[in-house]
């Protein structure tokens, strides 16, 4: 299953509708949280007699009730008849998964939406799968037919819309039930050795093994793009788009509108340039190791957090890793603390005393001299290949190869 984003071409009726239904989505969201997080003390009795407190999905199971039957219902609150249940129902659905998210670790405790963020909502066709035909036309479930910059490339169903809005652009994605078949092994011309990847900052990617190394430089128009944003951000530093109770000015508007938009050009950029080098990169190797690299911990230092955070090295070992095993390879992502930088390739001697600074490995055992980020990515090969069978020490992803097939397809 993959999914397609798609610019969607609005007059300003429909841009206002959008903002509408995305300010909705926006309430119910922060009505929800407020309700779970006033809540926090409800207790019940459970079926062995004893007091506990209502589990987080409760709580918003309730809110939902609440706003169902009673919030909705208030004169004062006539407006929200006016747009799709589906909305709402949705906006509550992710602030499950956003409880979720924080529960598991992966994200941090929900927080209350502003309408100067990120504006998105999300509908969805009641009855099954709404069926979106090819062309420069899409009709979203419970919102109507709009036009679209770029054609949908092929006729398909979706359940699910979400709608979503960068600077002053709106996009409609939805996902596609289907996969890409793997490249046949007959007709896989990929050279079956393992190639190690050091992603960095002075050169974004460094691949290396025993038979071949190449580098892949970081583009000069992100570097660019930032320091224009930056002196812009310097010039219009005292702007605020007012606190409570103020109105913001029509400067300040302005201001934070032409910002979103140099934030959206940078995260094109960054995005254009992750798909393109990581389908280059799986078109060419099938076997690769990557680092699992500890990004937040890196961007501690803080001479050092704008060059990481620019890089996505975390999109970029998302995407790798999909479309490699998408093709029939197999990625092995080294330990967290595994010494790449430090290990020698040559004699394996881990050389503790390297700093940040050196960017030419010594080794102090047998002599070799090399490229700090080449000798990395080579240690990195040669772990690869030691790990690829065993789970020891590394974490591996697989593909599912067409075993026993007499053709391709």
């Amino acid at each position: 299953m993959y999914s397609i984003k798609l610019e969607l071409k609005l007059n300003n009726k429909e841009r206002s509708l959008m903002a509408k239904c995305a300010g909705y989505a926006r309430f119910v969201y922060n009505y929800g949280l407020n309700m779970v997080n006033g809540t926090k003390h409800m207790t019940k009795v459970n079926q062995r007699g004893k007091e506990v407190n209502f589990s987080y999905s409760q709580r918003i199971n309730e809110a939902k009730k609440v706003f169902t039957n009673y919030v909705k219902n208030q004169p004062e609150y006539a407006w929200t008849n006016n747009y799709s249940s589906r909305i709402y129902q949705s906006a509550f659905k992710h602030l499950g998964e956003a409880f979720k998210r924080s529960k598991e670790g992966t994200s941090k405790y929900p927080r209350f939406k502003r309408k100067k963020d990120k504006q998105s909502f999300t509908v969805y066709d009641g009855n099954g799968k709404a069926t979106v035909q090819a062309g420069h036309k899409i009709k979203i479930p419970t919102l109507g037919t709009f036009r679209l910059c770029e054609q949908v490339p092929l006729t398909t169903a979706s359940q699910t819309f979400t709608i979503s809005r960068t600077g002053e652009k709106w996009f409609v994605s939805f996902s596609i039930e289907a996969e890409q078949l793997p490249v046949h092994p007959l007709l896989d011309e990929r050279p079956q050795e393992f190639r190690g990847i050091d992603v960095g900052i002075k050169q974004f990617a460094t691949i290396g093994s025993s038979e071949e190394n190449s580098t892949i430089a970081i583009p000069e128009s992100i570097k660019f793009k930032q320091l224009k944003q930056a002196k812009f951000q310097w010039r219009n530093r005292k702007k605020q788009l007012a606190g409570k109770g103020k109105t913001p000015s029509k400067n300040a508007i302005k201001y934070y509108k032409k910002l979103a938009k140099y934030h959206a050009r940078i995260a094109n950029i960054r995005k254009d340039f992750i798909e393109k080098i990581t389908t280059e990169l799986a078109s060419k190797y099938k076997h690769i190791c990557l680092e699992n690299l500890n990004v937040k911990g890196m961007m501690q230092n803080g001479k050092l957090a704008a060059s990481i955070a620019r890089l996505g090295f975390y999109e970029f070992r998302q995407q790798l890793t999909t479309k490699i095993v998408a093709n029939g390879g197999t990625v092995v992502l080294a330990e967290l603390w595994f010494p790449s930088s430090k290990t020698c390739h040559n004699c394996g001697h881990i050389h503790k005393e390297l700093t940040l600074s050196d960017r030419t490995f010594n080794c102090p055992h047998c002599g070799t001299t090399i490229d700090r980020d080449l000798n990395a990515a080579i240690v990195l090969s040669q772990y690869g290949e030691v790990n690829q069978f065993t789970r020891v020490g590394c974490t591996r992803i697989y593909a599912c190869e067409l075993v026993g097939a007499d053709s391709p397809g």
